[in-house]
């Protein structure tokens, strides 16, 4: 018993150790992006729930394949089986929908209040970046839970940290990506 959970704090501190450093890549990223947050208005009240919401859908998709992979319903390799198509299907939907969602909310809650806002603009920006977020995050949470499981290591106590720091990392990268694509 005391080796178990031994074994289970060195794998959840590693990874929670590794995922705090890597977050700080993502403010480099946010810094460089104060004059696209000047010259459009409401972009800077999207991305804090965007971040948010590609992290927790890598988190769900992680906690489920964990799920899957325990009872044997999912084997960790990539293929065509329902279990494994339809929840990375299910976490681009939902990258996609929850993105626009977000920033709908947010322009009515801007439009009430009399602020300013770019619709086309921040939907495109929420589209594409969630587009491109979910792909990544999907395809990375798979990767890790499968490398995870296949080592004998809880895929939860990993990819809840792991896609937690990765979501945020790829999501401000691909927002960033979708502001220089609109222009």
């Amino acid at each position: 018993m005391e080796k178990a959970l031994k074994a289970l704090l060195l794998q959840s501190l590693s990874v929670l150790l590794l995922c705090a450093l890597a977050d700080f890549g993502s403010g480099s990223v946010l810094e460089g992006m104060k004059e696209r947050f000047r010259a459009l208005p409401g972009l800077l009240t999207v991305v804090p729930p965007l971040v948010d919401l590609r992290g927790n859908i890598g988190c769900a998709l992680g906690s489920r394949l964990g799920t899957a992979l325990h009872l044997g319903t999912l084997k960790p390799r990539f293929s065509r089986s329902w279990e494994l198509v339809g929840n990375a299907l299910a976490s681009l939907f939902l990258s996609v929908v929850g993105s626009v969602t977000v920033v709908l909310v947010s322009l009515l809650i801007r439009g009430s209040l009399g602020l300013s806002f770019h619709l086309l603009s921040l939907l495109w920006i929420a589209a594409v970046s969630g587009m491109l977020a979910g792909v990544l995050i999907t395809f990375l949470t798979i990767l890790v839970a499968f490398q995870a499981f296949r080592r004998g290591w809880d895929p939860d106590t990993v990819t809840g940290p792991v896609m937690t720091t990765a979501g945020d990392i790829i999501t401000i990268l691909c927002i960033y990506l979708a502001v220089l694509w609109w222009g």
